[in-house]
Parts: C-alpha cells; sequence; structure tokens
C-alpha cells in the first residue's frame, strides 16, 4: 500500500479515537496501537457499585469545539444546569460564581480586604483586564505567585490561587509557571469566572461520558481501523508512516524533563439523605485532601439508586507521593466531608474503592515550554510524526480540546504540512483556557 494511503494513530483515548476516524474518512488505512487492554484512556470508566463512572468529574460546556459534539451525535447529549458549590473558610457559595451571593457568602470584611488588596495594585484595573494577553507572553516566565499577585493582590491569592496550587502541584507556587494561571486554578481571570454566563450549564451523555468511547470505537471498528490493544509503541514502528501520537510525549522522547503529578479517585457509596442535589463542590483550601467532590447522580440518573448515592473523591497527590491508601483513612475523610457539609448527616459508607491516576497534571515548573518543544521538535526530526492530545502535546485541556488538536493534526498533514511546522503550530495550543 501506498505510504501516503496508510498512517499509525497512537493511543485509544478521545483523542486517538477521532484522528483514526478522521483519517479513517479521508480513505486512508489507519492502524492504531494502544499500550492498555481497554479503550478510553482518561474516558475509560471505573466500574464500581454496579455502575461505569467517570474517572472524576467530567462534563462539556456550552462553548465546546463543535467537532466533539458533530462527532457523537448519537450519544444522546443531555443539557444540565450548573449546581456547584465553592467552599471557602468554612463557608458554601455558589458556583459558577455570582457576585452578590460570592460577596455575601465570603463575609464583608474579606471582601473588604480582597478589593483593597486588588485596588493598591499598580495599574489594577489595566493588569486585570490584560490578564488572558500577558499571561500567554512567557518570553520572561516570571512565575505563578509573582504574576497572580500583581494582578489580584496579595489577600485574592492566598485565599484562592495560593492552596489550590500547593494542593495540585505540591511545589512552591513561585516556581510554577505564570501559565498555570489558566489553568485549574479559577480557571483563568476571576471577573470572567464571575460574569461569565455560558459556564452555568453544561452537557453531558445520558449514559457517561464512558459511553462517547464506545461509540466512537465503534465507529473505527465500522470504518476498518485495526486497533491493537495491549499494544506498546516504539518510534521504529512508525516506519516513515505519518503517525499522530497521543501517548505521554515524555515516553518517546529521551531524558525529557516533562512529568506530571497524578490524582486519587475515592469512590464512596452513602445513603442519599446524606446529600442535597450538588453536583461538585470545589475545595481549594488545604485544610481539606480533596480539590473536588462530585455527584454522578447529578450528572445522569442512570448513575444512582433512589437511596443511595455515590460520591467521587479527588485528592490531588500533591506532597503525597503515589502509595498513600485512602480507604484506610476512610473515617478522616468523612470527617472533612462532613466538615466541609458535603455530607449532611451522618451515615455510613456502604462501600469504597480508590483508584489512582497517575499523570493527570503536567508540571508546570517555570519556562517549562521550552522543554515542550524541544521535545516536539525531537520527534519531528525522527519522522513523519505528528503528536496531539492532552498527553502527547503536555496540556491541561478539555476532551473538546484534545478532540480539535486531533483534527488540526489531520488537516496539518493532508494539506502537506511538515512535522517541524506542527511543531510551530503546536505553540497555539498552550493558550487553551481549562473550563470547570
Amino acid at each position: 500500500m501506498k505510504e501516503q494511503n496508510s498512517a499509525i494513530v497512537v493511543g485509544a483515548g478521545i483523542t486517538g479515537l477521532t484522528a483514526a476516524l478522521l483519517l479513517s474518512k479521508k480513505n486512508i488505512s489507519v492502524t492504531l496501537y494502544e499500550s492498555d487492554s481497554v479503550h478510553g484512556g482518561m474516558l475509560a470508566p471505573v466500574c464500581f457499585d454496579g455502575f461505569e463512572l467517570d474517572r472524576g468529574s467530567h462534563r462539556v460546556h456550552p462553548e465546546a469545539h463543535p467537532l466533539l459534539l458533530k462527532l457523537t451525535a448519537e450519544a444522546d447529549w443531555r443539557h444540565k444546569e450548573r449546581r456547584g458549590t465553592l467552599i471557602l473558610n468554612r463557608r458554601r457559595l455558589p458556583y459558577p460564581l455570582d457576585p452578590i451571593r460570592f460577596i455575601a457568602g465570603l463575609g464583608f470584611l474579606s471582601s473588604i480586604s480582597m478589593a483593597y488588596g486588588w485596588l493598591r495594585r499598580p495599574n489594577a484595573l489595566r493588569q486585570t483586564v490584560r490578564w488572558e494577553k500577558e499571561r500567554k507572553e512567557v518570553a520572561v516566565d516570571e512565575g505563578f505567585e509573582s504574576f497572580v499577585v500583581r494582578r489580584v493582590g496579595r489577600s485574592a491569592y492566598r485565599r484562592f490561587y495560593e492552596p489550590y496550587a500547593r494542593k495540585v502541584w505540591g511545589i512552591e507556587p513561585k516556581d510554577l509557571s505564570q501559565t498555570v494561571a489558566k489553568q485549574r486554578v479559577s480557571t483563568t481571570n476571576p471577573a470572567q469566572s464571575i460574569f461569565k454566563k455560558s459556564q452555568r450549564q453544561f452537557l453531558y451523555p445520558a449514559s457517561g461520558m464512558s459511553s462517547l468511547i464506545e461509540l466512537l470505537r465503534k465507529k473505527n471498528e465500522d470504518a476498518g481501523v485495526q486497533i491493537n490493544l495491549d499494544t506498546p509503541f516504539k518510534l521504529s514502528d512508525a516506519e516513515n508512516k505519518p503517525t499522530f501520537y497521543t501517548g505521554h510525549l515524555h515516553s518517546v522522547v529521551p531524558d525529557s524533563q516533562l512529568s506530571y503529578r497524578g490524582l486519587y479517585l475515592v469512590y464512596l457509596v452513602v445513603e442519599q439523605k446524606c446529600l442535597d442535589d450538588t453536583d461538585t463542590w470545589y475545595a481549594p483550601e488545604t485544610r481539606y485532601w480533596f480539590g473536588r467532590v462530585s455527584q454522578p447522580a447529578q450528572f445522569s440518573e442512570l448513575l444512582g439508586r433512589p437511596e443511595q448515592r455515590i460520591l467521587c473523591v479527588e485528592i490531588p497527590e500533591g506532597n503525597w507521593g503515589a502509595q498513600q491508601d485512602f480507604t484506610k483513612q476512610a473515617q478522616e475523610l468523612v470527617h472533612q466531608l462532613r466538615d466541609a457539609k458535603i455530607l449532611k448527616t451522618p451515615g455510613p459508607i456502604l462501600d469504597i474503592r480508590q483508584v489512582f491516576l497517575p499523570q493527570v497534571y503536567p508540571m508546570y515548573r517555570r519556562d517549562w515550554v521550552h522543554e515542550q518543544r524541544r521535545a516536539l521538535m525531537y520527534l519531528a526530526q525522527r519522522g513523519k510524526i505528528y503528536p496531539c492530545g492532552r498527553q502527547g502535546l503536555f496540556l491541561h485541556c478539555n476532551m473538546d480540546q484534545a478532540v480539535a488538536t486531533a483534527e488540526a493534526a489531520v488537516k496539518h498533514y493532508l494539506s502537506g504540512g511538515s512535522p517541524m511546522s506542527w511543531v510551530t503550530q503546536c505553540q497555539n495550543f498552550a493558550d487553551f483556557r481549562v473550563r470547570d
């Protein structure tokens, strides 16, 4: 078969399955390699209590890249109103943030302190307005702490940004890149988080996110894509064929300095009466082990029972390391859930399971973009390799954004673009803003 009529895709997550399907639609014969025994990657289900549950809190926002919804139109997407809660200083604030209730929940004195801390910054208004533009300019990476403090003040930094940065990455915030200001911490400019109404709804498939993977798997199968599970990929396997790589970038780049922090998922079964109708709780402060807790039954009625509910408790690896067993510390975890008023009433844990995801949060140390570019250039010099997706590009992004990189990579190749010019185009993806 002619070279241009065949291609390799590495990884059977949502990015890889998307790339394979798009290539097959152009009459290109595709062979897909997946090192795991199942499809899905981060969207592979966790089987617990008779349900196929998401690996954490996944959702699709109204402003999502349209290709994801187009490729999975049969997934029975449901429009849902968000019922989130931000837990701060043991107060419960509606999330996404509402200006009036936010001030009322935070407290008058705390609000005044934060406002004063912001106003006393030189050029405070200009710097806040230019937050999105200036955080992209990383010729000189001043670091996360300096970047945020100069724009919102020390008080807001200490309340919102510093605790969660420490909890997730486990290093001094001054050593993190300023680009982290657009990642998991309050998503982006805090003013935008408060006033952007589109964030108050989300889309979710009726049967859970794993149904997207099954749908894309079936479409690839029907298109003749050869999917090889339990098959690790080596660079020598490319054989100068166009290769769309969605695995971990550091896995194929020797001496790469790109690393990750992991995430613990602790699933609990509790009585339904212990919970309210919140879908997701956010806890940025270090007083709690968890950063986010979600209730799958609020995403889909098919993920719960009338008298019981499942909680997914997300505990960032941070400084914990990868060997903790939180099931042996269940009582302390319950104590924290009650202290945060997530569990409203006492009740037994009916079942518990822990899953550890080892590579979730890219370690965006200062000047990480230079190491990422070096790794991408290394691959470009070794064949027709087009990295894409969250892992392939060392990104922290939403699933629709990962799908968008697959589409961009396929279009780039089909238009005759070289791997080296793809490296240049990939720099645009570092601008992705995580939506939560």
